[in-house]
Formats: C-alpha cells, sequence, structure tokens
C-alpha cells in the first residue's frame, strides 16, 4: 500500500521546482532590465556633464566667445536627447552652465514619474519628464 500512496509525489516535487525556477528567472530578468535603465540613465548623465564641461572650457579658453557657445549649444542636442544648454552668471567671474534633457522615468514599467532621484541643478529645478546637470566655474 505504500507505493500506491507515494505514486505522483516526484512529479509534485518537480512542478514546484520548476515553479520556483521559473520565480527566480523573471526575477532575474526583472534585474538585468533594472540595470539597463539605470545604465542608460547613468550615461546619459555623464554626456550631460560632458557637455558641460565642454562649454565651461571654451568659456574660459575663448573668452565666451558667441561662436563657440553656439557651436557647444547645438552640439548638445546631439549628445543627449533634446539637450538644451544654459549658461548663467552667478555673480562676479562665476557662472553656471546648465544641460537639461529628456529622461524616461526610472519606473518605466510602473506608473512612477520621477526621473531620478536626485536633483544635480540648482538654478532651477527641471521641468517634468526632464533631468539636468548643473556644473559652476570661474571665467
Amino acid at each position: 500500500m505504500s507505493h500506491v500512496s507515494e505514486r505522483g509525489s516526484t512529479l509534485l516535487e518537480v512542478a514546484i521546482a520548476l515553479g520556483v525556477m521559473a520565480l527566480c528567472g523573471l526575477g532575474l530578468m526583472s534585474t538585468q532590465l533594472g540595470l539597463a535603465r539605470h545604465a542608460q540613465l547613468a550615461a546619459a548623465r555623464e554626456r550631460a556633464a560632458f557637455a558641460a564641461d565642454a562649454i565651461a572650457e571654451a568659456a574660459r579658453v575663448a573668452g565666451a566667445t558667441p561662436a563657440a557657445t553656439d557651436q557647444w549649444k547645438a552640439l548638445t542636442a546631439s549628445v543627449v536627447p533634446e539637450g538644451r544648454l544654459t549658461t548663467s552668471s552667478a555673480g562676479g567671474d562665476a557662472s553656471i552652465a546648465s544641460v537639461s534633457w529628456a529622461a524616461t522615468p526610472l519606473g518605466a514599467a510602473s506608473a512612477s514619474t520621477a526621473v531620478s532621484r536626485v536633483a544635480p541643478c540648482v538654478d532651477a529645478a527641471p521641468a517634468a519628464g526632464r533631468a539636468c546637470v548643473a556644473l559652476a566655474f570661474l571665467r
């Protein structure tokens, strides 16, 4: 009688193990997608910081000629999505170069509207759906 009562228990164990493996696989895929999203945001932030640094260097070397400034403003749009580069005076010889761009939300799959958890722009808060990087420099 013990043979009859144990029939099918191995199949049940295999089904449970496959279910656990499937859930682990889904968790791994979710983690990989999250990492890819964060890597994309970090790459955009890096390119924006590069553009802000380039305009700061151009302003220091060339004395902020309109040609150099306009060149980097045009290039910023191609470096980051919908990139906008602005410079503003912070008083005296200090200036602030800020780059804002269209950013995808971190929780694109969920209903989250937060672009990032940090707000690195000092002079103004970025509009909804945009991220921003600011760099202070001396002329």
